[in-house]
């Protein structure tokens, strides 16, 4: 990525945001219970955000600025040593929470890895807030996993 063009990486980002759009919106199909569909259109609509601000970027350099604000989250590292497996129609909570888990982690590393690239210019910190976005997303799946999945195991 050495050779990328800024243009280039947000494309890249604005790829990643409409794959993780696209997988939770078809996992929403796949999925019987109420309370996994309801997590999987939150994270839509998260995502759908996280483009909006990439596109924005992309169009207005000057909003760089207006991402200063960055939100430590801790990070709780269940799904990290879990397995990810391909979603499909018979899977249950317990692996989409997997499965958006790891994808959030995967995003999340993807942005950190843009910000030490663009280390000590605007759009450092965009990338930051954007991995914190990411990291949050993986949290919340991660809790999710820890308060209904892990109690019955």
């Amino acid at each position: 990525m050495s050779k990328w063009s800024l243009d280039e990486i947000l494309d890249l980002a604005i790829l990643m945001e409409d794959q993780s759009i696209q997988i939770y919106t078809s996992a929403q199909d796949k999925v019987v219970n109420p309370g996994s569909k309801e997590m999987l259109k939150t994270l839509v609509i998260e995502e759908k955000g996280h483009k909006k601000r990439l596109l924005e970027i992309k169009e207005k350099a000057k909003l760089l600025e207006k991402f200063s604000s960055i939100e430590k989250i801790q990070d709780l590292k269940i799904a990290d040593d879990l397995v990810k497996e391909s979603l499909s129609a018979e899977s249950g909570y317990q692996e989409i929470l997997v499965f958006a888990a790891k994808r959030e982690k995967e995003t999340h590393d993807m942005y950190i890895n843009l910000a030490k690239k663009y280390k000590g210019s605007g759009i450092e910190n965009t990338f930051m807030m954007l991995a914190q976005e990411e990291l949050k997303h993986k949290y919340l799946l991660e809790k999710e996993y820890d308060d209904n999945v892990l109690i019955w195991m």
